[in-house]
C-alpha cells in the first residue's frame, strides 16, 4: 500500500471490551511490539532532550515510551477499577493488546510550576519545547501509521486518568515527564467488544478549506 492510500485510509478505533467477558487477544510478544516502536523513531526532531531526562532512559530523542503488553494492560484496569476509576479506560484496557504511554520531555528550567498531586505542570512555550511537542507528535503517527500496517486497530487517547500521578506511579513514569498521548493497539479480530470509529473522520473538510496559495507580489 502507498503512503498516501495508508494516511487517506488510516481511521481511529475505540474498543470498548466488556468487563464481564473474556477478551481473546493473541498476547503477542514483547518483539513485536519494539519492532513497530523501532520503525516509528525514524520521526524527525530537531532538539536534543534536556539532560535532566537522561537520568534513566538515556536517548537523546525529546520523547519516552512506556509499554505494557496485554497482560499489564489488564493488571492496570484491575488498579484502577480499585481506585473507584467509571470511565470506560478500563473497558479499553482489558481489550488492547498494547498501550505504549507516549511522553514529551519538557526542558528543565522551563518548567513554572508543579503540582505533583495532580501531575499538571505549566511550562514555558519557548521554542525548544515547541519543537520538542512537535517531534513526539510525530513519532506517534509514525507509530499509527506502522501498526495499521501490522492489521491493528489505534487510538490515539489524549489521557484522561492514564496522565494522573497514581498512574504515572504505578508504571514508574517520571513526573517530569508530560503525557502526549495513551496510544491503544487492539487486534482486528478482537471477541466480546465493541468497536467504535473515530467521530471526527469526516471534520477535516477539502484541501481549499485549510490551506491557500500564497503568491508574492
Amino acid at each position: 500500500m502507498s503512503i498516501i492510500k495508508k494516511l487517506k485510509t488510516r481511521r481511529t478505533y475505540k474498543v470498548i471490551g466488556d468487563l464481564r467477558a473474556p477478551v481473546s487477544r493473541s498476547s503477542l510478544d514483547k518483539t513485536s511490539a519494539d519492532v513497530l516502536l523501532n520503525a516509528s523513531a525514524n520521526a524527525p526532531f530537531h532538539y536534543t532532550c534536556d539532560r535532566s531526562h537522561k537520568s534513566g532512559l538515556s536517548s537523546s530523542v525529546p520523547w519516552r515510551v512506556h509499554k505494557l503488553q496485554a497482560g499489564d494492560c489488564n493488571k492496570l484496569k484491575d488498579f484502577l477499577i480499585a481506585s473507584g476509576d467509571m470511565t470506560k479506560v478500563p473497558n479499553m484496557l482489558s481489550a488492547a493488546e498494547f498501550l505504549f504511554q507516549v511522553t514529551w520531555l519538557p526542558d528543565e528550567d522551563t518548567i513554572i510550576n508543579r503540582d505533583a498531586g495532580k501531575n499538571e505542570q505549566a511550562f514555558m512555550g519557548t521554542l525548544r519545547n515547541m519543537e520538542h511537542i512537535a517531534a513526539a507528535s510525530a513519532f506517534i503517527q509514525s507509530l499509527l501509521l506502522v501498526a495499521e500496517e501490522k492489521k491493528f486497530m489505534t487510538y490515539w487517547s489524549s489521557g484522561g486518568v492514564l496522565k494522573s500521578a497514581q498512574v504515572f506511579e504505578v508504571l514508574d513514569i517520571p513526573l517530569n515527564q508530560l503525557l502526549l498521548g495513551s496510544i491503544f493497539l487492539f487486534s482486528k479480530d478482537i471477541e466480546h467488544a465493541e468497536v467504535k470509529q473515530g467521530a471526527m473522520k469526516d471534520a477535516r473538510g477539502e484541501v481549499d478549506d485549510w490551506s491557500k496559495w500564497c503568491e508574492i507580489s
